[in-house]
């Protein structure tokens, strides 16, 4: 019995503390330019005018090399509705294959939604952060 109990016990253990390597897609936002020096500071919050810097990651190659970077508008309270107010088609560099980055200016304050779509067939939704514009 004593036996029993032990291996249902490890058994879920190991079934719970197992580390699970998925590499998953990223949108991180900054003030400043990305560099080595600047990677540990991000930030979402952003005032009126300021540049708004990110970088689109990527576990594995895009076999199109074609990314689609959209900027959505969250409505009020962030779940009225929302609206797409910039879009731009990037071709990602033979260097960069796993990222890009650039960066936006906005000049009305609000909750954003940016989505990073890959162009490959079929196009799916690589990655999605929110930033937001204040005072």
């Amino acid at each position: 019995m004593k036996k029993i109990f032990l291996t249902g016990v490890l058994i879920f253990m190991s079934v719970f503390l197992c580390a699970c390597s998925k590499k998953e897609s990223y949108i991180l936002f900054n003030k400043y330019p990305f560099d080595k020096d600047t990677m540990t500071s991000t930030t979402n919050v952003f005032k009126p005018g300021e540049r708004i810097y990110y970088l689109v990651t990527t576990p594995k190659k895009i076999e199109s090399q074609r990314l689609l970077i959209q900027v959505v508008k969250l409505g009020k309270e962030e779940r009225l509705g929302y609206e797409l107010v910039w879009g731009k088609q990037v071709k990602m560099r033979d260097e960069q294959v796993y990222y890009y980055t650039d960066y936006v200016v906005f000049n009305e304050p609000g909750a954003y939604l940016m989505r990073a779509h890959s162009k490959d067939l079929p196009p799916k939704l690589i990655a999605a952060n929110q930033f937001y514009i204040r005072n």
